[in-house]
């Protein structure tokens, strides 16, 4: 996918992102450029909190977290909540599409920073910047990019 600046619906969808700013971002259309992008480019900037989702699924953090559904403490004592979890992530682990966006951070916060799985986990989500949640995966938007935008 990726932004196109020669694509007339990527420059519509970059401007519009910008001037009706959906999701509160802060832009300012008129202010300095390098703010801008460094909103839409930098996923700590990103208030949607999104992550990248493949290859993360059910099924790989059931069997990242415990060995089976009737060993729930691999890696020392977890409270029952965080048991609960780890059934809920066997019970629909069956369904490779299933949405587990409730479960990802709640299982990485799980395991200390040192923790190998945790390491793991961490390299399988990464935050996204907003310009990679409306143009795909590894998409940065340049100057020359929204000036082309913003003029069209």
């Amino acid at each position: 996918m990726g932004f196109d600046r020669t694509n007339s619906t990527d420059l519509a969808a970059l401007k519009s992102e910008v001037n009706t700013d959906p999701i509160a971002m802060g832009y300012n259309p008129t202010g300095a450029t390098q703010q801008l992008l460094n909103l839409l480019n930098d996923p700590a900037n990103n208030t949607g909190g999104e992550t990248t989702s493949a290859p993360l699924t059910a099924r790989v953090l059931w069997e990242i977290a415990a060995d089976n559904p009737d060993d729930l403490t691999p890696h020392g004592q977890f409270s029952e909540g965080d048991a609960l979890v780890f059934q809920g992530l066997w019970e629909i682990s069956i369904d490779p599409d299933a949405d587990i966006s409730w479960a990802r951070m709640r299982v990485l916060n799980l395991f200390p920073a040192n923790d190998g799985l945790r390491t793991d986990l961490e390299a399988l989500v990464r935050a996204l910047s907003r310009a990679e949640v409306l143009f795909g995966e590894g998409t940065v938007i340049s100057r020359d990019d929204w000036i082309a935008a913003r003029d069209s």
